[in-house]
């Protein structure tokens, strides 16, 4: 992207950043840093002890050996499978699977097997690294962007609320649960234009992000 972000990226980035909190969506601190007429969005690392020493951390593609470019090949089912080989607990297993409604819900397409990572201790134990590239990533004539790269229910778009109850018993979360977390995350996305006005999105580009929302999926 051009330095200056003429199309105000980063401030759309940041608005992600807090919509995604108001979701529940775990993921470290984050701002807009200005200057000179650009704004930038910066986030803390969460790779590094507050000492500086480094946090050992791996990509779902590389930990579990999956090609980046083979788009079309992974779901999120499998992500869930390889955190139950890695021990995690089910608190862990039921915060991607909010993640990936958020992504759902508020248009992340960009949801490929490195934008999921865990971090493993000196004790040799895995966790689930905070959420991060939580961007809207849609362009319907995209190569990558115009649907989902991670599928779930085996779609990777038209999706409804029986998909993620799918999801739900694959992951044997407690039933209920999914519903639970998608109407959490629909009515954290229903509030884009507070979160838009509040990171000072262009109206014009808050309007085209929020026709593409699929906060549909709310129960009625």
């Amino acid at each position: 992207r051009d330095l200056a972000d003429p199309q105000g990226y980063g401030a759309v980035e940041y608005a992600y950043a807090l919509m995604a909190k108001a979701a529940g969506v775990k993921m470290t601190k984050c701002r807009i840093f200005e200057e000179n007429g650009r704004r930038h969005f910066m986030t803390k690392r969460f790779d590094r002890l507050d000492g500086g020493e480094k946090l050992h951390m791996q990509s779902l593609g590389a930990i579990a050996h999956f090609d980046f470019n083979n788009a079309d090949a992974y779901s999120y089912e499998q992500a869930i499978a390889v955190m139950r080989r890695l021990q995690l607990p089910m608190q862990d297993i039921e915060e991607q699977f909010r993640r990936m409604a958020f992504n759902v819900v508020a248009r992340n397409q960009d949801d490929h097997v490195k934008n999921i990572a865990f971090l493993m201790d000196k004790r040799g134990g895995w966790s689930l690294s905070p959420a991060y590239d939580v961007m809207y990533c849609y362009n319907p004539s995209g190569k990558w962007t115009s649907r989902h790269q991670m599928s779930l229910n085996n779609k990777r778009d038209g999706f409804d609320r029986e998909d993620f109850r799918v999801v739900e018993r694959t992951a044997s979360m407690k039933r209920g649960r999914a519903d639970e977390i998608l109407d959490e995350v629909c009515g954290a996305v229903s509030r884009w234009r507070e979160f838009a006005e509040q990171a000072g999105v262009d109206p014009v580009l808050s309007d085209e992000v929020e026709r593409n929302h699929r906060t549909g999926l709310a129960s009625t």
